[in-house]
């Protein structure tokens, strides 16, 4: 098959989201080599947007996203002690590991924490999951990139790789979401994983483990791999192509999405790297490709989220921390806790 030279409008919109993935779930795998040294250097691209007079269109995208401010949200019902729901990012960069005060506050009297999936604290649980589903990462028996690829593709592919220290024959049987996810990760991720720091997400389930409080999870790795290895093997094709065609944009990337949700400009994150980073016209995939991901990706977890939390949410005082991108939106978290029944409120 023969893919876009340059990432479409669909899977721009993937990388975000695909990014938390990628840290989220300690993947077992293909990564980019890093020292310990290892440093990012991305630019805001806000800033960019800014200069070159787009920076409205996109505030105003984001205006128009339901609860799309704020990381931290509190969940009440007559009768019950209030939770808190709180938006991470799953990774380990110095801005996102310190919690904002109205957050440590609601973390330390909390009774419990819930996070995604417990299985990120225990990496020889993860890894099972691996082991227990080889379908969700393995290419079907016959099946591999250079059958798959045409060999303009091919090459690129296995260019991108060989820069990152990874040999395709490594890869060649691998489904392609899983070494896209691999690529998306900057440097100095990487190196402060090797180096064995926690992503936010497991330093508050140790924190938590230190308290005496119970950890819970909405999630098992096992159903996130899964939610991946269902996207359609074209998608993840393109996703793969478009990872490695955009290997010079992913510290900007990154930089632009750790900035702004620092910020707690949740909502403008996607809209903001669409806008800065140009598709070249190729609108390839722009509905189907996004409506699928968005399906399965998104939704159906934020659904089994919230189904999951409401008897922790009955029990009161549980501080939730999931992805910050699964609050906002019609179809956020927010917004079905409240069809729930919950009245949910900023915050911070």
């Amino acid at each position: 098959m023969t893919l876009p030279r340059r990432p479409p409008v669909a899977l721009r919109r993937l990388y975000p989201l695909l990014m938390a993935l990628a840290s989220g779930l300690l993947l077992v795998g293909p990564a980019p080599a890093a020292t310990a040294d290892a440093a990012c250097h991305g630019s805001n691209l806000v800033d960019t947007l800014r200069a070159d007079g787009k920076l409205a269109a996109v505030e105003a995208a984001a205006a128009a996203i339901p609860d799309g401010a704020g990381k931290l949200f509190r969940i009440e019902r007559d009768g019950v002690a209030p939770s808190f729901l709180f938006g991470t990012m799953h990774l380990s960069d110095p801005r996102v590991m310190i919690l904002p005060p109205p957050a440590e506050a609601a973390f330390a009297a909390a009774d419990r924490l819930v996070i995604e999936t417990t299985d990120i604290a225990d990496p020889a649980k993860a890894a099972a999951a691996f082991f227990a589903h080889p379908e969700f990462v393995n290419l079907p028996r016959g099946e591999t990139l250079a059958t798959l690829l045409d060999p303009m593709d091919l090459a690129t592919v296995e260019a991108g790789l060989a820069e990152r220290g990874i040999p395709l024959q490594s890869v060649q049987t691998l489904q392609p979401w899983f070494t896209a996810v691999s690529l998306m990760l900057p440097a100095c991720e990487t190196a402060r994983k090797e180096e064995g720091e926690a992503v936010l997400d497991t330093s508050l389930a140790e924190r938590a483990t230190a308290a005496g409080k119970p950890v819970e999870g909405l999630e098992t790795a096992a159903e996130q791999l899964e939610a991946l290895a269902s996207l359609s093997l074209d998608l993840q094709l393109e996703s793969l192509v478009a990872t490695v065609a955009l290997a010079d944009r992913m510290p900007d990337i990154m930089e632009t999405m750790l900035a702004l949700y620092v910020e707690g400009k949740i909502a403008m994150i996607m809209p903001a790297i669409e806008a800065a980073v140009p598709n070249g016209g190729l609108l390839v995939g722009a509905g189907e490709g996004y409506a699928e991901f968005e399906r399965r990706v998104v939704t159906e977890r934020n659904q089994r989220m919230v189904e999951r939390m409401q008897a922790m949410l009955g029990d009161g005082g549980s501080f939730v921390a999931v992805g910050a991108l699964h609050l906002p939106g019609e179809s956020g978290l927010v917004a079905l806790l409240r069809q729930e029944g919950w009245d949910v409120t900023r915050a911070d």
